[in-house]
């Protein structure tokens, strides 16, 4: 009987990738001595055995659940949940599964960390909701830039009655975003919690506020619009032409004018009449009954 003591050392990224560096070395060693009993293992497979997968193989470097959960604030959409779904393998080589939801949409991804699987799974879902949603973030993204020429051409045609109430219109509506979570059949409940006291005594049939609406519906509306803190926007479309039926036909020379609130979805209500500052006041007329209708 006889013994052979050898060493050799290995290394590699990895305690385990080290070790198989080391038994490799040793193998080799032996083979070269003659006097091991295991042929000479095949170098491929060697390479096969060294793959140890590291734990943060693929890890991202951005924060995608930061930038998911802010694409999903900033245009109203249900914050995303995050559920393990999966969770295999031995306990050194763990594999967890995590699904990341947004309303009605699903992706999953598979990782050696919950960490970086979380992070997979909401990398995966804002690539999805921005091919999806590419249209409506290109347009939300143009109105940050500044009005559009048609806007401009818009308020131009409206010159007297946006002067003359200026002070209701004076902010843009660029800064309101598109709601793109929201179900069109719930439409008609995104103005139910409007909260605002002049509104509520308006729908409450108060004659003098009634009174007042009837005569100056600018002004009342511009306070109503203060206490919900939104703004509004004129822009006017000039004469039109009506196909209907002729109780219903419009004078060539009458005026149409658009009003537009920054509600959550916008509103947008018109009047026309002859001048553009009587047509400016049945849009705000209409505005008025919109928001009484819309938060009853």
């Amino acid at each position: 009987m006889f013994y052979i003591y050898l060493s050799a050392v290995g290394s590699g990224r990895s305690k385990k990738e080290a070790k198989h560096d080391a038994a490799k070395c040793i193998l080799k060693r032996l083979n070269e001595l003659g006097v091991s009993s295991t042929p000479e293992p095949d170098p491929d497979e060697i390479v096969h055995a060294l793959s140890v997968d590291s734990p943060y193989k693929g890890m991202l470097q951005e924060n995608a659940v930061g930038a998911l959960q802010e694409l999903c604030m900033t245009h109203e959409i249900q914050v995303p949940e995050y559920k393990v779904i999966g969770d295999e393998g031995p306990p050194h080589a763990k594999q967890f599964t995590i699904m990341c939801q947004v309303s009605k949409l699903e992706e999953s991804a598979v990782s050696r960390t919950k960490k970086q699987a979380k992070q997979l799974a909401a990398f995966r879902m804002l690539n999805r909701l921005k091919s999806s949603l590419a249209d409506v973030l290109a347009s939300t993204a143009g109105e940050k830039d500044g009005p559009s020429e048609s806007r401009k051409s818009g308020e131009i045609s409206s010159g007297i009655a946006v002067s003359k109430y200026k002070e209701l219109g004076s902010h843009t509506l660029g800064g309101r975003k598109t709601v793109i979570g929201l179900k069109i059949s719930e439409y008609h409940l995104m103005m139910k919690n409007l909260d605002s006291v002049l509104l509520k005594r308006l729908k409450d049939g108060n004659e003098d506020l009634k009174m007042e609406a009837e005569d100056d519906p600018m002004g009342v509306l511009k306070r109503i619009l203060e206490e919900l803190n939104l703004d509004a926007e004129f822009n006017g479309i000039g004469t039109i032409e009506c196909v209907c039926p002729s109780s219903f036909l419009l004078s060539p020379d009458q005026k149409t004018i658009l009003l537009s609130i920054s509600t959550s979805l916008q509103s947008v209500v018109f009047g026309t009449a002859t001048t553009e500052e009587e047509a400016c006041k049945m849009a705000a007329t209409n505005a008025l009954e919109h928001l009484k209708l819309m938060s009853s």
